[in-house]
């Protein structure tokens, strides 16, 4: 019995001895130095000038970040994560753009081109798509057939076109529709236009472009001639936004707001309107660089910085059940039937007590 007691000692002895050489490890791999640090600034200064949307600003941010070294801000930095967050806060500020971002892919780093971690990596980003819905986790009829649909990102329409097809298939009888973007951090282009294009009729309408810097190339987004299902027109749609409303959820919902064709309801969104792509750049470093910028056809510029102004200013949390009472009156306003006011009075009275 004893022995068996030492033995189970040893081995969970040994296991956390092995973990913590792993640990040990990790963090050895993470350590870099201060000729890496500027190896991977000088590539990172140089995409800058190659690839962002604005090159006079560009040109100007080097002087910043060599300032930054020459002051010693990422000398006491030796770990590569906290090096790749410090870059990302301070390109953020200096380019005023907040889809900049670096990171630290430690696959990359170790030289490999496909290593088993980041399939699993790749495999878990899909599985999380699939268990959110691709993009369209919740769904709902509220009290007085008022349609409320979650989205929490728009991805590839490959995946999530037929969602949202059969999400707008679902709420085609309600009267009056709210979408729910509090929490939609971005996504595909292509299916932005596709979900607009279901609140307008067959003729196309120009809702946005997109400008890139290669090639001074701009292509444009109109609604779609051919969609699956019913479209959702002449009926009152709510948009609920935040700060947290970012990239092409804020693109939807500025699309909708200058088109008139739906109220927004919340706080300022995040402020990000510049689409790009991902650079890696030395050390296992790599960096998304933004080409491009929205050019609104009815406004001629974006949100980027600004974030989408609300019709209707709330807070987030409270934005759902404005917008719900909202649309009951909108729609008991429009009401001739007497039995039709009824029940949209019917469940006004039960939204305005709970």
């Amino acid at each position: 019995m004893q022995n068996r007691i030492l033995l189970s000692m040893l081995i969970a002895f040994a296991v956390t001895l092995h973990s913590g050489l792993l640990h040990a490890q990790d963090n050895l791999k993470n350590n870099i130095s201060n000729k890496q640090k500027d190896k991977v600034i000088s590539s990172l200064l140089q995409n800058l000038n190659d690839i962002y949307i604005f090159p006079d600003i560009a040109k100007k941010s080097e002087k910043q970040f060599h300032q930054f070294q020459k002051d010693g801000v990422y000398s006491k930095i030796n770990n590569a994560s906290v090096f790749a967050d410090t870059l990302t806060n301070q390109l953020r500020r200096v380019l005023n753009d907040k889809h900049m971002r670096v990171w630290y892919d430690k696959p990359v780093a170790a030289g490999s081109t496909d290593t088993l971690e980041q399939y699993n990596k790749r495999i878990a980003k899909e599985r999380l798509k699939v268990r959110r819905n691709w993009g369209f986790p919740k769904m709902d009829i509220l009290d007085g057939n008022v349609g409320y649909l979650k989205i929490t990102a728009f991805h590839q329409m490959e995946k999530a076109g037929k969602v949202a097809t059969a999400a707008m298939t679902y709420l085609e009888n309600t009267d009056a529709l709210i979408l729910d973007l509090r929490l939609n951090h971005g996504g595909d282009p292509e299916t932005v236009q596709f979900l607009v294009s279901y609140f307008f009729d067959r003729n196309p309408v120009h809702i946005n472009d997109m400008y890139y810097r290669e090639g001074s190339e701009t292509t444009e987004y109109w609604t779609l001639t051919d969609i699956p299902g019913k479209r959702y027109l002449n009926k009152p749609v709510y948009i609920l936004a935040s700060k947290n409303t970012f990239s092409a959820g804020e693109e939807f919902t500025y699309d909708m707001q200058t088109q008139k064709r739906a109220t927004i309801i919340g706080e300022n969104t995040g402020g990000g309107a510049n689409p790009g792509g991902s650079v890696e750049l030395p050390e296992g470093f790599v960096v998304f660089i933004p080409n491009g910028r929205a050019i609104n056809p009815i406004t001629k510029t974006n949100w980027e910085g600004t974030g989408v102004t609300p019709d209707i200013k709330t807070q987030p949390e409270t934005s759902l059940k404005q917008a719900h009472i909202l649309a009951l009156k909108t729609l008991l306003k429009t009401a001739k039937d007497e039995e039709v006011k009824d029940f949209y009075l019917d469940a006004l009275k039960s939204e305005k007590q709970e």
